[in-house]
């Protein structure tokens, strides 16, 4: 714009001056020299025309601009009227919502749950007039849904509360179909509260999950028990421990005996955590005492689940006839199998009471893959051998050997997941069981006091998808 009325006032002057230029010039000048002036002169003023033009053009365009800007200038006084309006209202809702107790409940609560449907096949043994022959096969439908809820109470505090199908039996929370459609039974599977008291060590108190560490597939203890008590963890660099309490019985019946005692478990694990060969290796050692165990009935609807039991002249309930202080030892060492995720674990418990015969239980297994996102796969083999009173009982798990101690066999175990929260699993588990019973077993073997004992095979299938979210 100033270049532009700078040469209009140039081209101005030269047009004021050449007039009289041109009659100084005019008496001396020749007709040629005549012309070309004139010629300067009118191109001169078709550049002034030229100039006045695009002055008049520009001024009307900077009008048009500034009735933009003015419009554009309105547009947002009357948009910052309608945020501070906006905010007023905000203001106020925000003060009802506070009003209102928990108003922020939702963003702290995150729900969770599993769903299991599992087709299943067993073909065991029995004893019959003092011999070992096949029992009737069984096959059945199971299900098992978890449902539950996380709720952050501060950064360092929070709940959960899981509900899942099943009846009372501690180590199941599956539900056999049948029954005409009659419906099925849920109750409370989980309920604790965590507390991080400080970096890296926690408090967990109420009905909570395994706090320990447990290797690999080892079906030492159960997946679906879960223990009733209180439990220190902590998980510091390398090292990690637990140190919890667990209340079995409340106000335990008087037992034949003429005692009154609660049982309880008292137990800690210190491990370790390192890197070898690209992946992490794990060594942990696990102590447990079952407090007023021995001399007492089983925990469970009066079944030993193989434990050895005894019964006092005139009655008819089972009683434990050892303690049960356990020793624990886990490994299991991770790294990479072509390609795969690879994982080799080993377990091994002794009952350290006097007087125990079969007082020892080990595991060893392999992992090849890992079936966590879509199109991942993996596979499992394991061997087990759990001596008749080498763990606890109430505590093993319910698929191996029909979940009683004095057991021993294979384990094999394939999951894939087509997609993401979606698994397809499959288990074969040939086992042998070791009861006892009457006549004369085929191996001379005995559980005491003259008892015969029978190994007994026992083989069982099961297909499963599973479902989370």
């Amino acid at each position: 714009m100033r270049n532009t009325v700078l040469a209009t006032a140039v081209a101005a002057t030269q047009a004021l001056a050449a007039p009289q230029a041109f009659a100084q010039a005019k008496g001396s000048a020749t007709k040629a020299e005549v012309q070309a002036i004139e010629a300067q002169m009118k191109a001169l003023a078709e550049r002034l025309n030229k100039l006045e033009s695009t002055n008049t053009q520009l001024q009307s365009e900077n009008a048009e601009l500034k009735a933009v800007v003015d419009r554009r200038e309105a547009e947002i006084d009357y948009l910052k009227s309608q945020t501070r309006e906006l905010r007023e209202e905000g203001a106020v809702a925000s003060n009802e919502i506070g009003k209102v107790k928990g108003a922020d409940w939702a963003t702290k609560l995150k729900g969770r749950g599993d769903f299991r449907y599992r087709h299943e096949m067993i073909d065991p043994e029995r004893v019959v007039n003092g011999q070992a022959e096949d029992a009737a096969d069984r096959t059945r439908h199971r299900i098992r849904a978890r449902l539950g809820f996380d709720y952050k109470v501060t950064d360092t505090l929070k709940g959960t509360l899981l509900f899942a199908t099943g009846g009372d039996d501690p180590r199941s929370s599956n539900q056999t179909l049948g029954g005409t459609g009659t419906r099925k039974s849920i109750g409370v599977d989980m309920a604790y509260v965590d507390w991080k008291f400080m970096d890296g060590a926690n408090l967990v108190l109420g009905k909570q999950p395994h706090p320990y560490f447990r290797p690999g597939q080892s079906m030492f203890f159960d997946g679906d028990f879960n223990p009733e008590g209180g439990a220190v963890k902590f998980d510091r660099g390398m090292f990690f421990g637990t140190g919890y309490g667990w209340w079995l019985t409340e106000q335990y019946n008087a037992n034949p005996k003429g005692e009154n005692n609660d049982s309880n478990l008292f137990g800690a694990q210190v491990g370790m955590k390192f890197p070898l060969l690209g992946g992490e290796t794990v060594l942990a050692a696990h102590y447990f005492d079952c407090g007023a165990c021995q001399d007492n009935s089983p925990l469970y609807a009066n079944n030993g689940n193989g434990n050895t039991t005894f019964t006092l002249p005139g009655s008819t309930t089972n009683l434990l006839r050892y303690d049960y202080e356990i020793l624990q030892l886990s490994a299991q060492m991770g790294t990479t199998l072509l390609g795969q995720p690879f994982t080799f674990w080993a377990d091994y418990g002794q009952n350290m009471a006097s007087g125990v015969e079969y007082d020892t239980a080990y595991g060893v297994g392999v992992v090849l893959g890992k079936a966590s996102n879509a199109k991942t796969w993996e596979v499992g083999l394991s061997y087990q051998d759990i001596g008749k009173d080498a763990l606890f009982a109430q505590f093993i798990d319910s698929d191996f050997g029909d979940g009683v101690a004095g057991a021993d066999g294979w384990v094999l175990k394939a999951g894939y997941a087509p997609v993401r929260n979606v698994t397809l699993n499959a288990t074969y588990l040939k086992n042998q069981r070791t009861i006892c019973g009457t006549g004369t077993a085929p191996n001379n073997r005995t559980c005491g006091a003259g008892i015969p004992e029978y190994e007994l095979d026992y083989d069982r299938w099961q297909l499963d998808v599973n479902y989370k979210f």
